[in-house]
């Protein structure tokens, strides 16, 4: 009889259960990373679909005569004192009116420093009940219209053919760019608090333009190297370099669009443009 045991079944079994370890951690990461893969897939198309819906209500045929209106959100940016501005508003599943001006806000540029006291406040977006979308809490959409930069018009472009502006008395194209932005703010990859991500969503929805023109950007730019200048120069007092820093940091945080903002923080975003011109038709 052999009394001598050399453990070799007690080794091959414990291999056999790292290799089944192994290989069940492995089908476990697998799945969460589908999971994870699914989950942001749905997402996007959620917020796809939730700025088409955002621009399918500006495009309804019933709502074009109030929204040229001057308290309409087409009729009110076109003024000469909004030219370069933008006019904000959220789209909320509880509203019964898709737009409404009490409940617009604007955001403007004094020459230093973004402004947005334009109107009220209660046109941006926050992350809090009845400001979502939909009765589910998960998307959030901003709306900005502006009137667009006559500078990336083409020549007669939007003209009628076979009429004369003169003879046919008829009205120049009016041309708007609209922004839809949405985001998905409980997916978001961030390591802050909820109470702190909240807050600098916020911000970035009530503190930033949605695009700035190519001019406009070489404008900051110049403003920028002429305050890093001062800050350089020897002879400026440190009080005048206190304040050169600050318009310098208002001037780069200028250039930080909306949905750059809320992509620096980890939140999922999608923002769709659509360029409208709204021309008259002639007819015999």
């Amino acid at each position: 009889m052999i009394r001598n045991q050399r453990g070799a079944t007690l080794i091959i079994v414990l291999v056999l259960l790292v290799a089944i370890t192994v290989i069940g951690s492995l089908a476990i990461r697998s799945s969460v990373l589908s999971l994870k893969v699914s989950t942001l897939s749905q997402a996007q198309q959620l917020l796809l679909q939730n700025s088409d819906a955002a621009l399918f209500k500006i495009e309804d045929p019933d709502q074009l005569m109030r929204n040229m209106a001057l308290n309409g959100m087409f009729g009110y940016i076109k003024g000469e004192d909004n030219v370069g501005k933008e006019l904000v508003f959220c789209f909320k599943s509880g509203n019964t009116n898709f737009f409404s001006l009490t409940n617009s806000s604007l955001i403007s540029w004094n020459g230093t420093s973004i402004k947005n006291d334009g109107l009220s406040s209660g046109g941006f977006c926050k992350v809090e009940s009845g400001f979502f979308t939909s009765g589910r809490s998960a998307v959030i959409t901003q709306i900005a219209v502006k009137a667009m930069d006559t500078k990336d018009a083409v020549d007669f472009q939007y003209m009628q053919k076979g009429t004369d502006p003169e003879s046919s008395k008829k009205d120049p194209a009016q041309m708007y760019t609209i922004y839809a932005t949405s985001i998905f703010p409980n997916l978001s990859a961030s390591t802050l608090s909820a109470t702190d991500l909240n807050s600098k969503i916020n911000a970035c929805f009530n503190s930033r333009f949605n695009s700035i023109p190519s001019t406009k950007q070489a404008e900051l730019d110049v403003d920028i190297a002429t305050a890093n200048g001062k800050i350089n120069d020897p002879a400026t007092s440190a009080a005048d370099k206190a304040t050169n820093e600050a318009t310098k940091a208002n001037l780069q945080l200028s250039k930080v669009t909306v949905s750059s903002c809320l992509s620096n923080l980890g939140v999922p975003t999608h923002t769709q443009v659509a360029n409208y011109a709204l021309t008259q038709t002639l007819s015999k």
